[in-house]
């Protein structure tokens, strides 16, 4: 289905879009609020300052996408997948983030602010600079957030990192 599709068929009043597939899809600055994309297929997509606010996104592949500026509030993200995608400046603000995996993705200057369950989260080797987390910190340097605390990143030579642990 196109993005010109998923629009027409939403502004007549369609919300029930599970499980469809939107492999590759361009939407930018669209009105999805309360959209219900649970297990559909948005990896490569192209979704730029999209309103996803109360969205049903349970299960959903965002893998290699661009969500930038995107809003995600209120959202449920439960086993969404956002492999290596691109979420700067997004807002995951009260979204539920019960085993979604954001392993490699890039969260720079997000606002993830009361967002829930994310102990449960994959968040290995994600970068998280000057994010604002669930209980309202900001993290100013680049680090990558691990399950057991944040991992520091010191460069070396070869481009590699030294992770020390600090517990939350």
């Amino acid at each position: 289905m196109e993005a010109e599709e998923v629009l027409q068929r939403y502004a007549a009043g369609q919300r029930n879009f599970c499980g469809i597939n939107l492999q590759g899809i361009y939407m930018r600055g669209v009105n999805l609020r309360g959209v219900n994309l649970s297990w559909a297929d948005l990896s490569r997509a192209s979704l730029m300052d999209v309103n996803l606010n109360e969205a049903d996104l349970r299960g959903t592949c965002f893998k290699e996408s661009f969500l930038i500026l995107a809003n995600l509030t209120q959202a449920d993200l439960s086993y969404a997948n956002f492999t290596s995608a691109y979420l700067t400046l997004a807002n995951l603000s009260q979204t539920n983030l019960n085993q979604t995996n954001f392993t490699k993705a890039n969260l720079t200057k997000a606002n993830l602010t009361g967002a829930r369950y994310l102990i449960s989260t994959n968040l290995h080797q994600v970068i998280i600079t000057d994010a604002i987390m669930p209980d309202g910190k900001v993290h100013s340097k680049m680090s990558l957030w691990k399950q057991t605390g944040i991992c520091l990143k010191n460069w070396t030579k070869n481009g590699f990192y030294n992770c020390s642990h600090v517990k939350q």
